[in-house]
């Protein structure tokens, strides 16, 4: 797969270039920022990139002596958001929050793109990992992933899974999950996040992160099965992951970070990285990120983009392997 895919191979030349960068923030004395910053989010309001969005723009107004400000774009894949800010001007005015798909999922499931997920955007910081987690409408039998497995083996292409559309990381994941053990289900995409959906008994499962799903669990109308990360969640220790699980390295989270547009210089992009990390160590936001089922992350841009390769890899072969590619 690598081999026919050069823009990945490429990212090597372009965002570790830009995160390997000296830094002379701090020793320059740059007078940036002198205006207030927009952050650019993938996602609507309420959705889990805006709190966390909201949560380190108010960090860093304070640690920055300049406004943040939160400007949400949602669309399918990320896109709207994505390609305004790879248009922008790279000054440190405008940056852009969101979970990877746009830079590694889309690059292959789309034949074209208004943006170059490789080329188009500096790495700034890796700031929170999402685990997702596999619930059930409680009329399914099944209580482990064990269990779930046999039963979807047992009447192929009977039972259904929703996600917030075709491509998203939700869909993947499930579509690497069915490769693994060989499920043959039916997958029914909405438009927005389907806990009501499968609360309603229109699909049988789902993947989500813990906000949408925390009260219809503790209100006995969703059942958990497994998380998707390899380790367990810190908020459900008592619940297996998927690899655990009869799975082995499984592993599928919503990484939230922040990127910015190429050429922003690297002393703007130490600035910046360095305000999102003391954003970060805040009490109040991890005792936030806790509740909202966010594992802190704190990868500053040279890992950060190492990090983003390495998803561009993995799911460049599982959009390929489940027949996506180039599909949108």
């Amino acid at each position: 797969m690598p081999s026919a895919l050069p823009w990945i191979r490429a990212l090597g030349a372009s965002l570790l270039t830009l995160a390997l960068a000296p830094s002379f923030a701090a020793s320059s004395g740059a007078a940036y920022p002198t205006r207030p910053i927009k952050m650019v989010v993938a996602a609507p309001t309420g959705g889990l990139p805006d709190v966390i969005a909201r949560i380190v723009a108010q960090h860093m107004t304070t640690s920055l002596g300049q406004a943040v400000v939160v400007e949400n774009k949602p669309s399918a894949g990320g896109i709207i958001a994505t390609e305004s800010v790879a248009k922008a001007a790279p000054d440190g005015y405008t940056v852009l929050l969101l979970d990877l798909s746009p830079l590694t999922i889309n690059p292959t499931l789309y034949k074209k793109l208004p943006y170059d997920a490789v080329n188009g955007f500096a790495p700034v910081r890796l700031l929170g990992i999402a685990p997702l987690f596999l619930v059930t409408n409680p009329n399914v039998p099944a209580k482990t992933f064990q269990e779930l497995v046999a039963m979807v083996k047992a009447a192929p292409g009977k039972h259904t899974y929703g996600t917030i559309g075709v491509g998203s990381l939700h869909h993947i994941a499930f579509e690497e999950m069915k490769a693994a053990t060989g499920m043959d289900m039916l997958h029914v995409p909405f438009r927005e996040q389907p806990s009501g959906p499968v609360v309603a008994g229109q699909v049988d499962m789902i993947l989500a992160g813990l906000p949408s799903i925390e009260g219809f669990v503790k209100g006995n109308r969703l059942n958990m099965i497994a998380v998707s990360t390899s380790k367990r969640a810190p908020q459900t220790p008592a619940l297996p992951t998927i690899a655990e699980s009869g799975l082995p390295g499984y592993d599928v989270s919503a990484d939230i970070g922040v990127i910015a547009p190429k050429g922003t210089p690297p002393e703007v992009i130490s600035t910046l990285s360095n305000a999102l990390a003391d954003a970060l160590k805040q009490p109040d936001t991890l005792a936030r990120f806790n509740e909202l089922g966010i594992l802190a992350a704190d990868m500053p841009a040279e890992a950060y983009a190492a990090h983003i390769r390495k998803e561009m890899q993995r799911f460049a072969k599982s959009v390929t392997a489940a027949g996506l590619a180039g599909s949108n």
